[in-house]
């Protein structure tokens, strides 16, 4: 398999299984709204309406720009942002005792672990198998630029100086060798 290939599967993967985070949860919440944001408010969040609306939005395109592999800043910045309010707001796991504490914990360090996916993500980009990379054409390579001369990809040993008695001094080596023998 190539080295290439392997990367990019990872990648995708990588996209499709934080998408898969954050789906099931906007679908609930895109279909009710209203509850979502009686929720917050409960929660003591201000502008709950506002806040809801705009975690439903980022929920639902967020994921679907990550399985295209799309605007990766904005998309990873969007569903962050989602996050942190909703993990903050509704996963307070230090008010609570008992059971209820230990789920809100474990609820809690889920998120945490997706947080670090999204910063995976935002770090390394979408990959060469995303709309990114087709519209960019990632695989084709880059033109230098105008003006400029173009760098050697390794270095080259220097060239020996040109002379006329390189010939001679070539055939007294072998003589040398030959006498050695």
């Amino acid at each position: 398999m190539d080295r290439g290939a392997g990367i990019n599967g990872v990648l995708l993967l990588n996209r499709l299984l934080l998408a898969g985070c954050f789906l099931p949860a906007a679908i609930g919440r895109a279909t009710n709204i209203s509850g979502f944001a009686a929720t917050l408010t409960m929660k003591g969040m201000p502008y709950a309406d506002v806040v809801a609306t705009l975690v439903v939005l980022a929920e639902v395109f967020g994921p679907l720009a990550l399985v295209l592999g799309l605007a990766p800043r904005l998309s990873t910045s969007a569903l962050i942002a989602a996050l942190v309010i909703t993990t903050g707001t509704l996963h307070r796991f230090w008010d609570y005792g008992g059971l209820t504490r230990q789920a809100e914990q474990a609820v809690f360090l889920s998120h945490l672990g997706v947080l670090a996916g999204l910063l995976f993500y935002a770090l390394t980009g979408p990959g060469a198998w995303s709309w990114q990379a087709l519209w960019r054409g990632i695989g084709a390579q880059a033109k230098p630029a105008k003006g400029k001369k173009r760098q050697p990809s390794r270095p080259r040993a220097p060239k020996p100086p040109k002379s006329k008695a390189a010939p001679a001094r070539q055939a007294m080596d072998d003589d040398e060798l030959a006498d050695a023998a």
